[in-house]
């Protein structure tokens, strides 16, 4: 059965992505550490067998950019410029026009999230019509579809959200509920968007490391060492 994975992902250039880190870091140093969390997220996904890696970028003229960074391994669609409803709508579509029969919309400010969450994600649209990841901001890290959940569901639970708010995932759980499909559910994870939420993975990393785990985000723990340096300087004694 086919399926794909599609990472919403912008280019790093500086002072356009992570900008609510700009009290902690300099724009050079939030679009490098973006730029990391990419790359591993991709190199992460890229692994998985089952799965195709799509790119879904922004803005339109940074194609070329994303490959350099990213590789030539995955396909590369443009998101459009659109309001993220409809961005999302589309690229569902995208995946649902190429005969897709699963496939997952993720984030790329999750650098931490276990591929296993992913496979996991995939194997629950066997038996519903969508899945959904929370993050413990109020979002959602991954939402998904089978295909014939896509057509019953997109693109009313991208209708209408207050994005970028703690009231994403109550939100989008009531347009589900609405549609009456069956919903997955997979475990509740963490981005990285704020000074707290960058300590806090700092100190996860740092715990999977001492625990004598495989490094997930070694990229993302290089930049924050580079970047952050020692714990006393972003907060954490406090």
């Amino acid at each position: 059965m086919s399926c794909c994975t599609i990472v919403f992902a912008k280019n790093p250039v500086p002072g356009q992505v992570k900008t609510r880190l700009l009290s902690l870091l300099s724009p050079e140093g939030a679009a490098s550490l973006y730029q990391a969390f990419l790359v591993d997220w991709c190199n992460a996904l890229s692994a998985l067998p089952a799965s195709d890696l799509v790119v879904a970028y922004t803005p339109p003229d940074c194609l070329h950019d994303l490959k350099t960074l990213i590789g030539e391994g995955a396909t590369y669609i443009p998101q459009g410029e659109s309001a993220l409803g409809e961005r999302l709508t589309a690229v569902s579509r995208w995946a649902c026009n190429r005969d897709y029969e699963k496939f997952l919309i993720v984030g790329s400010d999750s650098p931490t999230l276990p591929t296993a969450y992913i496979e996991r994600g995939m194997e629950l649209l066997d038996s519903r019509d969508l899945v959904i990841g929370p993050s413990t901001d109020g979002g959602y890290y991954l939402i998904g579809f089978s295909k014939s959940g896509a057509k019953r569901t997109i693109p009313v639970v991208f209708q209408d959200i207050a994005w970028s708010t703690e009231h994403v995932l109550r939100a989008t759980l009531e347009k589900v509920d609405g549609t009456n499909a069956t919903l997955g559910l997979l475990p509740p994870w963490y981005d990285v968007d704020t000074p707290s939420d960058l300590a806090f993975a700092k100190d996860h990393l740092l715990a999977m490391r001492l625990a004598g785990c495989r490094t997930p985000a070694p990229r993302t723990e290089r930049e924050l060492e580079k970047w952050l340096g020692s714990s006393d300087r972003i907060g954490l004694n406090e």
